[in-house]
């Protein structure tokens, strides 16, 4: 199966962001990364581009991953949000907002698999659209004169004479010169 998520990292250390994006893009499940290193650049990218998931470090300047996720939560529609941080004493905070998970650094990649797997639970994969119903078939009567096409579904049943068929509608019937065999072939 090909990646269906697209994911946002954050984070305001360059090489903790990189290690994040690579390990994101090496999962299956992830179509595309966008990265940004802080809140204000993340909410740039948020602002042109709707995403799955947003992996989001705690301790930043400026803004702070908490107060991004309060911000992210308010979305028409919220991308699920991720905390990745080397501290566990916003794990409660986090909850209480509604993440869908709280990773520790250093990020190791099953762990990752994991908050994925749990992403793509609350962000699954856009079911394809249903096939186009084939066209009706129709078929040529006569009447006063012209040609009309008859759908076959309009065709409540089917009465043999000779050479002849005659379709019975609701309203009406119609006589057209083809046999029972010829009909049913089409």
């Amino acid at each position: 199966m090909t990646g269906h998520l697209t994911v946002l990292a954050v984070d305001d250390e360059p090489p903790a962001l990189d290690e994040l994006a690579y390990l994101l893009r090496a999962d299956e499940r992830v179509a595309a990364v966008h990265t940004a290193g802080d809140a204000t650049d993340a909410l740039r990218v948020l602002r042109d581009t709707d995403v799955d998931a947003v992996f989001l470090d705690i301790r930043m300047p400026g803004l702070d991953g908490m107060e991004l996720a309060r911000v992210l939560r308010r979305f028409s529609r919220p991308p699920a949000i991720v905390f990745v941080t080397a501290y566990d004493d916003g794990a409660v905070d986090a909850f209480d907002l509604g993440v869908t998970d709280y990773v520790r650094k250093p990020v190791r990649r099953e762990r990752l698999a994991e908050s994925l797997r749990r992403v793509a639970e609350v962000r699954p994969a856009p079911r394809p659209a249903p096939a186009a119903a084939p066209p009706d078939p129709t078929i040529p009567v006569e009447l006063a004169g012209t040609t009309r096409m008859l759908p076959r579904s309009a065709v409540r049943w089917v009465e043999a004479q000779g050479d002849y068929a005659r379709l019975h509608t609701l309203d009406a019937s119609h006589l057209v010169r083809v046999s029972l065999a010829t009909l049913a072939e089409r």
